[in-house]
């Protein structure tokens, strides 16, 4: 993939991620494929920081997710 095109990928995930939630109908996980991808592309040091920001908005979207998934169940008074 040329720079071009890569920064073009870039631009686009920039774009989505400014838009997607959880609850989006395309799962998180597909969009993590997608940085995947672009992680074993020869990126120069600019996209190379510029992916690192698309990874830290995509954990930021899934810190909600995983703290429901963690959160412990409702105690009821009788269980101490």
């Amino acid at each position: 993939m040329s720079y071009q095109n890569l920064d073009n990928e870039i631009a686009h995930l920039e774009r989505v991620f400014g838009r997607i939630s959880v609850n989006d109908a395309i799962p998180l996980s597909y969009w993590d494929s997608r940085l995947r991808m672009l992680a074993n592309a020869p990126l120069v040091p600019a996209q190379q920081a510029r992916l690192a920001r698309l990874e830290a908005t995509l954990a930021a979207l899934r810190e909600p997710e995983e703290a429901v998934c963690e959160a412990p169940g409702p105690r009821s008074k009788d269980a101490r």
